[in-house]
């Protein structure tokens, strides 16, 4: 089977190529910028230079393929960006595999970003068009490695703006072989996945967590989702988005994202990654060498 990747080189792209070439996918990726998406993906995948919001441009690039991963940027725009995709695809026949946003916040009253999932859920499923969407919960790459680890790098600690509440997270690995399973198997026609991980961790956990495989005390900062939204506006973030982490932040506080499914082991036939494994896994570039020498 042949597929499109569409937003291949962010967070959760290189592992959906990794996954599509493990089960050897013949791969096709559109890109503004060939040259970045061969230093991030390889230089053996196939890389279609073109603007994603061209029509022209999508239909050439889905000429002869089975499946299409939609995924872009997190944007003020990005409803319209997905949206133009879904209608320069409308009659050409390829499957659309959407990667969505936290379950739990998509609806028409949710964080703007999640909004914006609904929305385009809403049109792709009455589009005509063969779907299905995928709904990750928060990354492990994402809030560990991208928030977590520079805070506790910064200053030896967690900031925590959720309290008490844990989140179901999931790793980017796992989130990247569902996705190639479902983009190779018309099985998965017409559903929506939610995928976690095994259980729901607090930041107090995993600051827990991250203090055993360092060996350097590690602790919480206790703060609230408005802070959140002052700090991203201090270093310059669009308002609109700052808002957006602000009620994103606000539903992890709420225990909103604790929930915990079955799909990824329904798809892979194994339970997904849990947060102990991850940072065992990264437990030698957890934190640096001289901070963690105490091991």
């Amino acid at each position: 089977m042949t597929v499109l990747l569409l937003g291949a080189t962010g967070t959760i792209g290189p592992y959906v190529v990794a996954g599509l070439q493990s089960r050897n996918a013949d791969i096709r990726v559109l890109s503004r910028d060939v040259t970045r998406a061969h230093s991030v993906l390889g230089p053996d995948v196939d890389i279609r230079e073109g603007d994603s919001g061209d029509d022209d441009t999508i239909a050439a690039a889905a000429k002869g393929v089975d499946s299409v991963f939609l995924l872009s940027e997190h944007s003020h725009d990005m409803t319209d960006l997905q949206l133009r995709v879904i209608r320069a695809l409308r009659r050409l026949g390829p499957r659309i595999v959407k990667l969505s946003g936290t379950s739990s916040a998509i609806n028409p009253d949710g964080p703007y970003t999640c909004r914006q999932h609904w929305e385009i859920e809403q049109v792709l499923a009455a589009s005509g068009q063969p779907w299905s969407v995928i709904r990750p919960n928060a990354f492990m790459q994402t809030l560990i490695d991208g928030i977590m680890l520079p805070a506790v790098r910064a200053s030896g600690a967690i900031p925590n703006a959720i309290g008490n509440a844990g989140i179901s997270l999931i790793d980017g690995r796992d989130i990247g072989e569902v996705c190639a399973e479902v983009l190779l198997d018309s099985a998965w026609h017409h559903q929506t996945l939610v995928l976690t991980g095994p259980r729901a961790v607090t930041f107090a956990e995993i600051a827990a967590l991250v203090s055993k495989e360092s060996g350097r005390e590690v602790g919480t900062t206790e703060i609230t989702p408005a802070d959140v939204r002052e700090n991203l506006l201090s270093r310059g973030m669009a308002r609109w988005e700052a808002e957006h982490f602000e009620e994103m932040y606000q539903i992890f506080r709420n225990g909103e994202s604790e929930f915990v499914t079955g799909d990824v082991e329904r798809v892979l036939g194994r339970p997904p990654r849990t947060v102990e494994d991850y940072l065992h896994e990264h437990r030698d570039t957890l934190l640096p060498a001289a901070a963690a020498g105490g091991r």
